[in-house]
This record gives C-alpha cells, structure tokens and sequence, in this order.
C-alpha cells in the first residue's frame, strides 16, 4: 500500500467521486479538462490499481459510483493523497510554495532561484505562475517583476490574507506552533458564545493568518472603511475578547484592524442553529425588504409567506449573515453545491432569481457557493408544500377477480403507499357512491358504473409500481389544483393552458407589445382583471422577467381569480429583450388569495426549467402552429 502510486488525474477522479455520489462520464470529463475517453481510460487504471480496496462502477443512468471494499486500506490511501498535496509534485503546493516565497521572505526569487528550491523545471515552473497569476487575479494580487531580475507580489495585505485563506492556508499553516494556552483560551471564549464548530475552525484560521501575518510585521495598514461599520457590533465586542486572551499569553498588543479582521468569521459565520444564538440576532428592516423583493420575483406572495412564517424567518436569518460575508469578502465552500443543482434544480433556479434580487440591490455578485445555501432553503420550502403520496390516510380497492388477487394488488399498493395508509379491498358489487365518499383515493381493476368523489385510478391486477406511483401524484394534484382531466397528460402546464391561452407572437414586433397583446387578449376573455398590465409594468422594473435561455417568465398578482392563470406565447422567430433572446414567453397570474399552498407553482417551475433545459422542446414549441401541436409537445417535454 505504501508504495502505490496513483496519477494525479486518477486522484482527482477518487476525490470527485467521493464528494458526489454519482458522477457521468460528462462530469468528469469537463472538471478534469479532458476527453471522455481519456476518463474512461483512467477509470480502468483506477480500477487496476485499487483493486481490492475500492472500484469506480458505471450504474446505469446515474454515473459512475465509488464502492469501498476495504475501507481501513481506502482510508489510508486517501490518508497518503492528502499528504502527498503539501510535496512539490503537487500543482496545488507549488502555488502554495511560490506564494510563500513571494510573501514571507525579504529576497527578492529569481525563476531559476524559485525553479531550484522546488526541484522542478524552468517550463514547469512557468507553467505554474501562470496558474497562479489567474487564482490572483481574482483578489486583486498580481505577480510583479522579471522572471530574471527578480519577482515580487502586488497587492493590498487584506487581499493577500484572503487569498491564502481561500486557495493555500492547509499548504501554509497545517502545522502552525499556536501556544496550546492560547487555543484553549480561545476555544473558551467561543464555547461562552456558543460559536458553533465550523464557525470556529474558520475563526482559529483567521487568528493564526493574523499572528503570523503581524508577528513577521506584515499587519494591516490600510483601515478599510468597509470594516469599521463592525466596530459598535457585538461580534467585534466577541473578538476583542479573544483578542485579550491572546495579549495574555504572547507580549504583543493587537491594534484595532487586525481585531476587526478576525471579527470577520464571526459576523459573517453560517446561520447558527441553536436558537439561543439567534435571540441575538438583529434583522434588519432592510433585510426585510430584501426578502420581500425575493419573494415577489420568484411569484410567491404574501397569503404563502403567511404560512410558511418558519421558512421565512430562517432565510432572513442567514440573508443577514450573507449579507455580511458578500459586503466584507468572505467567502465559504459549498461541498453540496453540484448535488444541490442536480438534485434540486427548482430549489437552485429560486435561488439564482434571489441572488439577482441581491445584485441590483446591493451591487455584490453572489457566488454559486452561496446559491447552493440559499436553495437549502428553497429546497424545505419544497419539500413542505409538495403534494405527497403519503399523506393519504385511506384508500380503497376494488378488484373483480377474486380476493386473492385483490390481495396481490394491495400488497403492491402497500410499497407505493405509505405504511400507515389504510387500504380497504372490496368486491365491485360492494360499493357505491356514497360509500367511497370517506376515501382519499380509489383504485380499480374493473370500470365502475359511476364517478367517485375521490381520485379513482385504473390499475391492472400486476402493475408497474413507478407508474402507479406517478398516476397517484397526478391525480392528487388534479384534485387539489381543481384541474379538469382532459385525457392522459401529466404535464402541469398542458392542464393550466387552453386554447384561449395560447398565443402565436409576432416576431416583428418588440417583446414588450406582444406581452401587452397577450394581457389585454387574457383580460378581455375574463382570465386577468383589467389592473393586471399596470401591475406587470411595475413589476418589471425592479427586475428582469428572462427566467432562463429563449425563456421569458412575467408574473404578477392576478385580482380576477382564486387560481392560477398560465398563458403560453410562442416566437416563430427569436426576439431580444434587455439584451437576451425569446422563444416562449411564459404569462403568469398568481392569486392574492388562495386556497391552496405554492406546490403548484413550484410545478410550473420544474416543467418549464425542463423545457429550459432541452432546445429541441424549445424548438419544437416555438414553431407550434396550433394548440394541439403545443399540446403534444409540452407532454413530450414532460416525459423526456
């Protein structure tokens, strides 16, 4: 085992595949930077070398999978691959030895001088610095000089501290000497302020890029405006106290900008989550605001809010922190984050409409580490309003053939079901109308002479349990969306759309007047009140209506009815607004008042980010001539 060596590549492939349970062959291909063949070649070498200890397997429509045979020995490895990132074989290293250089030593390093030190060659070392002129670039950092003559790193102390906060402290400050008093000291303060443990680890990061930074009288010079907005906070008070417990034990007295540059963890820390912590949260009016802004861009309005009070307070809490880590510089990993926008692509498409809120408001980009956070958020929200299979607390069956077999159909309803579900097996002879009244759904092998109350599902004797299971949700939502069953279509946005409401735009004219046309069309058929057009102007001017590639979503309150009004527009040629191209423009109505939760809405949104996603649909949608060409393809696009 001690002699295993694994190409770089192939570690990269062991760490990508450990982070995310299912990796395509595509995934793979495009973080790594090469073809899929080559990852297909490496995935056998992988397999050659760890055999015995863990293999990659491809399961089918999901990815490449790692299963861990011996998980002593694989821990070992992955052990060994952590180690080996701090040698000079490692591209990561060698940034971190020549940042190192540049920033820690009074010498000016020559190429040749830097080349020599890390034992690689003059090409390789270029190589390296150019990889690192990129990762410095986005703070701001640039290495200055002749390769020559001598080179040197430009830029702003905070910047740098960042920098290697962010890319190089485990290379630089793995095995920093802090005085064990000191840390415990530390670690004392922040358990009396129940400072959580990520908080903390990132708080001791700051301290010890901090001392080290000072002690070698590299301190921060510049007193960054931006910073002393912390000065009267509690969390500057909190680092002011760690701060003291450091003078105690070292003969240094910290001046106030480093004290506000370890603030920084703290104020800008993840939402904690012991209430007791937040009972000393202050969130703001402006915050609130913000929210509401949020909110009314993604289309959910205030009855929602109302109910969903939890929800809402928990993402003005970590907005506030947010905030604070967008407005200071910190940033914060997401190792969720490639799981979060496969997995919830709805939950992520909330959040890049709310981090566009953030932008325009606030001017500060939000990264893609703080999306996948927000949509956590999103993601409960969805969770808690979605229409689910187990809810359903009894059904009934009712089968012709004999009780054994309605026995076989019960037993496979049960594995569909929830446990708890009562299911109830009778003959057809057995019931009527008003029997069934009681039940949530209904289930039959035979036709029945009359129309249940309830849902009432057709199922052979031995049924495909995933499409049962999908009837089941279908039939739910059409119960509780009042939707009219118009023949065997699941998709969502077929049900909500008729003939009225659909709509072939003039590609010669401005995106604009066909919007206005498709209103005025709607309020004059009953469908919106006459308000509607006044309303939408106003709301795209606090933000873009473009929901996604070729898609446009305007949206507003609707006063002419308790549902949801869906109209369909198409452009047979591409038109351009704010700078983006349109194919399908999307008119939504939204009730102020309802008496249903968002989980339709959030429907809405996962069939068109479907659509979104695949420019044939698009296509095929954008040069429908009639309602039932559209009709047919948007159920293409929800069974594709």
């Amino acid at each position: 085992m001690s002699d295993l060596v694994l190409d770089a590549r192939v570690i990269q492939i062991i760490e990508l595949t450990r982070k995310k349970t299912h990796c395509s062959l595509e995934y793979l291909s495009e973080e790594l930077g090469v073809s899929t063949r080559t990852i297909r070649n490496d995935i056998k070498q992988l397999n050659s070398d760890l055999n015995g200890i863990a293999s990659l397997e491809n399961e089918k429509g999901k990815g490449y999978r790692l299963f861990v045979k011996d998980e002593p020995l694989f821990e070992n490895l992955v052990e060994k691959i952590n180690s080996d990132k701090h040698l000079f074989d490692s591209p990561q290293s060698r940034i971190a030895f020549i940042i190192d250089q540049l920033v820690n030593t009074d010498k000016v390093s020559t190429l040749d001088e830097l080349a020599f030190e890390m034992n690689i060659g003059r090409t390789t070392l270029v190589n390296e610095l150019k990889k690192a002129a990129v990762a410095l670039e986005t703070y701001h950092l640039s290495i200055r000089g002749k390769q020559n003559k001598g080179m040197y790193l430009s830029g702003k102390e905070l910047d740098l501290r960042f920098f290697i906060l962010d890319n190089v402290y485990d290379y630089l400050y793995r095995d920093y000497p802090l005085d064990e008093d000191i840390k415990d000291a530390i670690i004392k303060v922040a358990n009396q302020n129940d400072l959580e443990s990520t908080t903390f680890n990132r708080l001791m990061k700051f301290v010890v890029v901090m001392l080290d930074r000072f002690l070698k009288n590299h301190p921060l010079t510049e007193t960054n405006k931006k910073l002393e907005k912390l000065l009267d906070t509690k969390d500057y008070h909190l680092a002011l106290e760690i701060v003291k417990t450091i003078e105690e034990h070292l003969p240094i007295t910290i001046p106030q900008s480093e004290i506000l540059f370890i603030t920084l963890p703290i104020a800008g820390r993840r939402t904690p989550t012991n209430n007791r912590s937040l009972a000393d949260i202050t969130v703001t009016d402006d915050v609130k605001h913000l929210l509401s802004l949020i909110f009314e861009q993604v289309g959910l309005e205030q009855d929602i809010i109302l109910e969903n009070k939890d929800f809402f307070e928990d993402l003005q809490y970590h907005l506030t922190f947010m905030l604070t880590r967008l407005m200071f510089g910190v940033k914060i990993n997401n190792p969720l984050l490639s799981d979060v926008k496969g997995k919830y692509p709805v939950a992520y498409k909330m959040a890049e409409i709310a981090g566009e809120v953030i932008e325009r408001e606030y001017g500060l980009k939000v990264s893609e580490d703080e999306l996948g956070y927000i949509a956590f958020y999103f993601g409960v929200f969805i969770a808690q309003n979605e229409v689910n299979v187990k809810r359903l607390q009894r059904v009934a069956v009712i089968c012709g053939t004999g009780r054994g077999t309605a026995k076989l159909v019960s037993i496979q309803l049960q594995r569909v079901l929830n446990q708890n579900t009562q299911i109830d097996l009778f003959s057809e002879s057995e019931i009527t109308k008003e029997f069934l009244a009681d039940y949530n759904l209904v289930f039959s092998t035979v036709k029945l002479a009359f129309e249940p109350d309830a849902p009432l599902i057709l199922i052979n004797e031995i049924f495909d349990e995933s499409s049962v299971s999908r009837q089941i949700e279908r039939v739910t939502y059409l119960q509780k969306f009042k939707l009219k069953d118009t023949g065997n279509y699941h998709s969502i946005i077929k049900l909500l759309i008729n003939e009225d409401k659909f709509f072939i735009l003039d590609s010669n004219r401005s995106y604009q007047e066909n919007v206005e046309e498709m209103v005025d069309g709607l309020t004059k058929k009953g469908y919106l009140d006459e308000g509607f057009r006044e309303r939408l102007e106003e709301r795209a001017k606090k933000g873009s209506m473009v929901f996604d590639q070729y898609i446009a979503l305007p949206h507003t309150i609707n006063h002419q009815s308790t549902k949801i009004e869906l109209a369909l527009g198409v452009f047979p040629e591409k038109v351009k607004t704010v700078g983006k191209e349109i194919k399908l423009v999307f008119l939504l109505g939204i009730p102020e008042e309802t008496d249903y939760d968002a989980s339709l809405l959030v429907k809405i949104y996962d069939e068109i980010i479907r659509i979104a996603a695949n420019s044939k649909i698009i296509g095929q949608l954008a040069d429908a001539s009639s309602y039932e060409e559209l009709s047919k393809y948007l159920e293409q696009a929800i069974r594709s």
